[in-house]
């Protein structure tokens, strides 16, 4: 009987929630006694947040940080009502209705944003609390400094905005050596100072490494959740990997020497080859600049226990793969792996930040969520 071939040409993005919440238990070790929020901004880094609030909340976490309210209002049908959920971006005037209608906390970064959401209130039946957000240093979104003595002075806005979190947002967590740490640090504690006694919170993944002075009542990882390095010394971060992108192979080729590879012809085979054609380009999130040349090899893919080199440039749908000396026989389907173990380096060698990898992986992939 002829052997019945299933494989899909779709790439699979697999996203693995034990290890998501091994690495938030990991992570609330390294907080001591800090509360553990989780930044789950831009679709969980593009990982599905429904599916990963929900693993989250499982593994223990009741505080939640988007960067919009429509990102809240997904995640609040994933979670359920007990949770608290933060819009880092804060109130919007055409937003206002989501908030009270999912229940989001607005994060304050303005005066302007503070007396919008009190005159938003100002006949709501138990709205929802908020957060000050204040800028220590960054200069992104936040409360600046000139604005912050306004706050200090006004009891009544203060006690109309119903604040349940102080929070500011370090600039250069990932070096632990930078001043500018140290700097914001200084000016958090003295801004805090000056507000109500609620919970505080300035350290995201990498001010977890920073130790115990930067944790406060609450942390609020993103990036180390899903398995991603931050500091200049990632071989003494513990997270596991908990993404891999899984591509097919479609098509194997025998190629001459002297033949050239892929678009532009950056590539000319030097002996006789036999390539693998895989189902994943950079419409799925895998670089352009993983692209391999004559000159340059730049990354590998895993292929079985085997490491492959990409050849070639990487297009919208399709890499390829050297596995001329590949041992032992490769079948159409087979996954070649990008990423997992290999997000670090690979996000190095396209020159990319791995928050920006995440992101920009899944769009068109199909998610497949993995227990262990």
């Amino acid at each position: 009987m002829a052997q019945v071939r299933t494989y899909s040409s779709r790439p699979v993005l697999t996203v693995n929630l034990t290890a998501l919440a091994d690495n938030y238990k990991y992570l609330a070790a390294k907080a001591g006694g800090a509360r553990m929020g989780a930044s789950l901004k831009a679709d969980a880094y593009g990982l599905g947040a429904s599916v990963v609030g929900r693993a989250l909340y499982g593994a223990g976490c009741r505080i939640f940080f988007v960067a919009h309210a429509g990102e809240g209002k997904i995640l609040r049908t994933a979670i359920g009502p007990k949770a608290s959920i933060y819009v880092l971006s804060g109130n919007t005037p055409q937003d206002t209705a989501i908030f009270f209608g999912s229940k989001l906390k607005p994060v304050i970064n303005s005066l302007t944003q503070a007396r919008d959401w009190v005159k938003a209130i100002k006949d709501v039946n138990h709205p929802p609390r908020t957060g000050l957000h204040f800028d220590t240093g960054i200069n992104r979104l936040g409360i600046p400094p000139e604005e912050a003595d306004i706050f200090a002075s006004d009891k009544a806005l203060i006690d109309a905005l119903d604040i349940d979190l102080i929070m500011s947002h370090l600039a250069c967590a990932g070096d632990a050596e930078h001043p500018l740490n140290e700097t914001q640090l200084g000016r958090f504690k003295k801004t805090a100072s000056r507000m109500p006694m609620v919970q505080l919170s300035l350290a995201n993944t990498g001010g977890i490494y920073l130790g115990p002075k930067y944790h406060f009542k609450l942390v609020r990882p993103g990036i180390g959740l899903f398995g991603g390095k931050v500091t200049n010394t990632p071989d003494k971060e513990g997270v596991k990997p908990v993404v891999e992108l899984h591509a097919p192979v479609l098509q194997i080729k025998a190629v001459k020497a002297g033949e050239t590879i892929g678009y532009n012809a950056s590539f000319t085979a030097r002996t006789d080859m036999k390539i693998a054609i895989v189902s994943a380009g950079y419409a799925d999130g895998l670089p352009v600049n993983l692209s391999g040349s004559d000159k340059r090899i730049v990354t590998s893919a895993r292929l079985g226990k085997h490491r492959v080199d990409v050849i070639g440039r990487v297009s919208m749908d399709y890499t390829i793969l050297d596995i001329t000396n590949y041992e032992g026989f490769v079948e159409l389907g087979a996954k070649a792996v990008f990423f997992g173990q290999d997000l670090e380096t690979q996000s190095a060698h396209a020159k990319m930040l791995n928050y920006e990898v995440l992101t920009h992986l899944g769009a068109r992939c199909r998610k497949i969520y993995v227990n262990e």
